[in-house]
């Protein structure tokens, strides 16, 4: 997956880091002939995000997926592991939330933060969908 920031007035944001999980034999359930184990989770902190230019102003954090080459049977969810550094607060997205192809409210805060810690599920995998290398960027934007 490719990471993507966009941002709005003064206040910026940026992510720094990536996620991409292979899967090969040793994800069967119970060897040759089981189903894929469904999921696959990320170590925390894979991706980290940096709000700067904030002041003391609040912001909201808001994510979606591109479309790029998805099974849509896959879902995508992430959840903030850390509040990171810096003045300010951070709430909320300390649960996974579905990432779709709408920009999704991830969690809010105020001030400059950095080293916001990040954590991906992919969800949905079987035996049932084809072979072959599927990703899609994650687009983190700031209000």
């Amino acid at each position: 997956m490719a990471f993507a920031t966009t941002c709005f007035a003064a206040i910026s944001i940026s992510s720094t880091g990536d996620y991409s999980v292979n899967i090969t034999a040793a994800n069967l359930v119970s060897g040759a002939g089981s189903d894929l184990q469904s999921s696959q989770e990320s170590a925390s902190g894979v991706t980290t995000i940096t709000i700067s230019g904030a002041g003391s102003s609040s912001w909201t954090v808001k994510v979606r997926r591109g479309t790029g080459t998805w099974n849509n049977n896959v879902t995508l969810f992430v959840q903030r592991t850390s509040s990171g550094s810096g003045s300010g607060t951070v709430t909320g997205g300390t649960s996974y939330i579905s990432v779709g192809t709408i920009d999704t409210t991830f969690f809010t805060g105020s001030g400059n933060k950095s080293g916001i810690s990040l954590q991906f599920k992919l969800v949905g995998f079987s035996k049932s969908i084809p072979p072959g290398t599927y990703s899609a960027p994650v687009t983190f934007s700031i209000l």
